[in-house]
Formats: C-alpha cells, sequence, structure tokens
C-alpha cells in the first residue's frame, strides 16, 4: 500500500488519501461509522487502506462519475451517488471499458499488488443514489449533501457542519476545474451552482478537493465565482489550448483556473 498511496491527517479524524495519480479520496470517522469520499482508480488496494486506519463499517460516497472518483469503487459494498451520474459510473464498469482504460492509460501504472484482470472484471456493489439535502449520520457527526451540477450533471459537495470542512470533488479545487468536458454543463450552470455553496460558506471553513494541494482555504471558491461571472458577462475571454481532454478556453485566476468551451456558456 505504501509504494501507491500517502495519506495525510487533514481534520480531525478526517484523512486524504492520494494516490500515485494525484487523485484524491477522503476517510471520515464518526463514532458508528466511516465514510470514504471517492474512491480513485482502485489500482491500489484501498479497502485493505482503509480497514487499517478504521475497523468501523463504511459507507462509500461519490461526488461524481469520472473514472478517477469510482473506478475503486468495486472495492466496497455500500455505494452512493447521484441519480444523474449514476450511468457514468455504471459505464465505467464495462468489462471492454476498463480494459481500454488499463491498456491505454496506465498501462504499468499501478501498485505492486495490483490484478489487472480483478480490475477489468470488477463488478460494482450496491448502489443506491443521493440528492441535495441528503444528510450521512455517522455518530455523533453529519455530513450533508450539496448539488453542484456544472462538473458533470450530478456532481456533488459534502458539507461537514461541525468540523467547517466541505468536501468539493472537482468542483472547487486549486487544480483546473474541467468545464470543456462531454460530460460537463454549461458555464452558467456552473456559475449558479458554486454560488449554491457559497450560500452555506458560514457553515465551513475549509474546502477539500479531489485534486491539488488540500485543504484549501474558502477563498477559492469566491475566486471562482468573481471569475466566471467576468467570463458570462463578455469582460474575461480564455486562452485556446490543447489539453488531455481536448481543446478548451483556459483563464488563469490567481490561485486557481478553469477550462471551458465557448460553445458551452
Amino acid at each position: 500500500m505504501e509504494d501507491w498511496f500517502k495519506v495525510k491527517k487533514v481534520a480531525d479524524k478526517t484523512w486524504a488519501i492520494h494516490d500515485k495519480t494525484q487523485v484524491a479520496c477522503y476517510l471520515v470517522e464518526g463514532e458508528e461509522k466511516a465514510l470514504l469520499i471517492d474512491t480513485c482508480w482502485g489500482l491500489g488496494n484501498l479497502e485493505e487502506l482503509v480497514q487499517s486506519i478504521t475497523p468501523l463499517p463504511i459507507n462509500v460516497i461519490i461526488t461524481h462519475g469520472h473514472p478517477d472518483h469510482v473506478c475503486g469503487a468495486f472495492q466496497f459494498s455500500d455505494l452512493y451517488i447521484s441519480n444523474e451520474d449514476k450511468g457514468m459510473l455504471n459505464a465505467f464498469y464495462n468489462k471492454q471499458t476498463r480494459k481500454q482504460l488499463i491498456e491505454n492509460r496506465f498501462k504499468d501504472q499501478h501498485s505492486a499488488d495490483f490484478s489487472k484482470e480483478k480490475w477489468i472484471n470488477a463488478e460494482l456493489g450496491s448502489v443506491s443514489t443521493i440528492k441535495e439535502g441528503d444528510v450521512f449520520e455517522l455518530g455523533k457527526r453529519d455530513l450533508k449533501v450539496i448539488a453542484v451540477p456544472g462538473h458533470t450533471h450530478g456532481s456533488i459537495c459534502l458539507l461537514d457542519e461541525e468540523n467547517e470542512l466541505l468536501f468539493s470533488g472537482d468542483s472547487v479545487q486549486t487544480a483546473p476545474v474541467l468545464m470543456h468536458l462531454d460530460t460537463s454543463l454549461p458555464l452558467s450552470t456552473y456559475f449558479d451552482s458554486i454560488v449554491h455553496v457559497c450560500s452555506f460558506e458560514e457553515a465551513y471553513d475549509k474546502i477539500l478537493p479531489g485534486h491539488g494541494k488540500t485543504p484549501i482555504d474558502k477563498a477559492i471558491l469566491n475566486e471562482l465565482i468573481d471569475g466566471v461571472s467576468e467570463i458570462l458577462e463578455g469582460k474575461l475571454s480564455g486562452k485556446p489550448e490543447q489539453t488531455f481532454f481536448g481543446e478548451g478556453l483556459v483563464c488563469k485566476f490567481n490561485k486557481t483556473s478553469i477550462i471551458y468551451d465557448e460553445n458551452q456558456l
């Protein structure tokens, strides 16, 4: 496990787990249950690592349906995702899709105990859907679902009000926020979503994202709101750039940036 994952305690009973592909998931512990937020690519034994940290039963909640957040979900039994992204989750458990992913994208990039055959043929456990306002009760620790459609149709954040933490998935981060993908909604929808998240800002102090530095200051959210507003008002334009996921317009702000499609405003 140590060759693939890095674990960092980021708050009381809260751990950030990064794999070597620089994707983060989070383990949150209450008194009765623990919650794993996202599952990375599944190229290492995340289940074993989680069990080494907590003896409590685990629920898994997925912030959105992209493969770097869902492909490790097969290692767990109780899964939760928005209804809007459930189809995407299932699509990344198609055997041919997984075969192409592992052979074309990662090849030999995985942990020492990785089984390619097991990864390709992985099947999902029980999957339940979640929505805005749902609360996960872990025992003297509650996490509330906030819907943030934009990066994907069913992206969510999770609010831990007692500990003043917001788990933001890929919707708020210092790494570029990708809004030029086939799975992305118009930039105006994303703007409305992050304004909605900002309406809870008195309840959190730190943001824990799916990529990049963690934790980050909540001021990043206001930076995104101001920048996206200027794009939508025509006051700011991004520069064309070819990314791994196709061409997009890149707008760099102070501590973060966004990549968007000019035809999806």
